[in-house]
């Protein structure tokens, strides 16, 4: 992402969330990186690295069993990526953990943003995780 840009931190051109060193890509970093599946996995959101993001996406939803997909599809990407950032950036280590309470606080302030059974929804989620 940052080569593209010619935005060059050190050397690292390659996805800092795995040690598979691939050339990090949107997809690579937060779909096809063991620790992004990891991440997806527990979530419970299914996503087929083997066809475009789109469909992907699409049959994903399709899938989930639980409510509010996007909202939660966005949030979990987004901690993926800030885990990112953070090692990127302040050379913080990433750790499983670390997303997923970071996940866990995100999807708890989600809860006021949505009807009482929705947020008992959310509420029953972010325990099981």
């Amino acid at each position: 992402m940052l080569k593209r840009r010619h935005y060059h931190i050190a050397d690292i051109e390659s996805c800092v969330l795995c040690t598979a060193q691939e050339e990090e890509t949107i997809d690579q970093l937060i779909f096809n990186c063991p620790f992004s599946q990891a991440c997806w996995a527990k979530i419970g959101i299914s996503y087929n690295i083997n066809i475009s993001r789109i469909e992907a996406t699409i049959r994903a939803k399709e899938i989930y069993s639980g409510r509010l997909f996007f909202e939660i599809f966005t949030i979990t990407a987004w901690n993926i990526w800030k885990e990112r950032n953070y090692f990127i950036f302040n050379q913080i280590s990433r750790t499983y953990n670390a997303w997923l309470e970071r996940t866990k606080a995100d999807l708890s302030w989600l809860r006021y943003r949505v009807s009482t059974n929705l947020s008992d929804y959310i509420t029953s989620l972010v325990n099981n995780l």
